[in-house]
């Protein structure tokens, strides 16, 4: 099942997935059913009362479609970098975050991960163990909502930790977090709701 973020509101999609919404292509998007599902996500988008849209058996690549047809795609990559049992973490305009960022024209998602974690943290001789789930939220930019995926990797680094946070990003702190306990706890209740699950999965 895939959750779509727009602040704390969250659509809801069991068919969907990275693989339906990469051939999505392939369908009309001004059929009948990619149609019938674009105006229940434009009616959630519009309703800031509307805190849950479930799109229940609809077709995977028919909601991916829809998606395609109502958003701009900002692709971005990071990493959850694990030292010991914690996990490094940034605060980014005052709320606690991971490090993570654009992926640049002809960079993979594996090379934009490890050069945005690097940049944003200061943290060097990364290596990426394995993928985990991708993240989607959507904003309004100059008025037009966007849809960002981000592609997550689990990484060790060899270098140690390191306190040299991107203050042009907005970063104020890169510091350690226990994957169990208070701390853990305290992070997901501050962070964003995209990232509330993801840390969960970074120490499996």
């Amino acid at each position: 099942m895939y959750r779509l973020f727009c602040n704390e509101r969250t659509l809801i999609s069991k068919n969907f997935s990275e693989e339906t919404f990469a051939g999505a292509g392939d369908v009309d998007i001004y059929s009948f059913d990619v149609e019938n599902v674009a105006v229940k996500i434009k009616q959630w988008l519009e309703d800031d009362y509307m805190e849950c849209l479930d799109l229940g058996d609809a077709d995977g690549v028919v909601v991916a479609s829809a998606i395609k047809s109502i958003f701009r795609q900002a692709p971005a990559a990071g990493g959850v970098v694990m030292i010991d049992n914690q996990f490094v973490a940034i605060e980014r305009n005052g709320i606690p975050d991971l490090p993570k960022g654009h992926i640049e024209k002809g960079e993979t998602p594996e090379v934009a991960a490890v050069r945005e974690v690097e940049e944003e943290t200061g943290i060097s001789d990364l290596k990426i163990i394995r993928k985990l789930p991708a993240t989607w939220h959507c904003y309004l930019l100059e008025g037009k909502w966007t849809i960002k995926k981000t592609s997550w990797f689990l990484m060790t680094t060899s270098s140690g930790m390191k306190n040299v946070p991107q203050t042009e990003e907005g970063i104020s702190k890169v510091y350690l977090v226990d994957m169990c306990g208070r701390e853990s706890d305290e992070f997901r209740e501050k962070t964003f709701a995209s990232l509330r699950d993801l840390v969960l999965l970074e120490s499996q």
